[in-house]
């Protein structure tokens, strides 16, 4: 799905499904952890394709030859204040990139990507204000 997605075949990870499609990263490790998480939360399987999160965008982007859109400035901004934007971009999910930086993964539609982060990693406004 990755591959059909973001166009990436080479990604080799551990990967541990959770409960509502959430999907974790796993590594390994001398200690046991299982009973205390799954892992670090890398995407959902949405009926309509994968959804990455922050992190999976992270982690899947930097080896993506599809599916990633380049924002502007003020695009950026309003997405990290957690608002549609409006861009270029392939039906579908793809991940949101702005200066080399990973902000997430949304849904684009019509010429809008929704966004998806959550509320307690949304930029506030006034803290929008004050960037360069």
């Amino acid at each position: 799905m990755l591959e059909r997605q973001f166009g990436v075949s080479s990604l080799k990870l551990r990967l541990k499904q959770g409960g509502g499609g959430r999907w974790y990263v796993r590594v390994e490790c001398e200690q046991e952890l299982e009973a205390a998480h799954p892992g670090l939360y890398f995407g959902t399987l949405e009926r309509d394709g994968f959804r990455l999160s922050v992190e999976g965008s992270h982690i899947v982007g930097r080896l993506a030859s599809k599916g990633v859109v380049e924002l502007e400035r003020e695009q950026a901004l309003r997405w990290m204040m957690g608002e549609d934007v409006e861009a270029e971009a392939p039906e579908g999910y793809v991940i949101l990139r702005y200066a080399g930086y990973f902000l997430g993964c949304g849904r684009a539609k019509g010429g809008v990507v929704r966004n998806f982060l959550s509320a307690n990693r949304r930029l506030p406004p006034e803290a929008a204000k004050a960037l360069p």
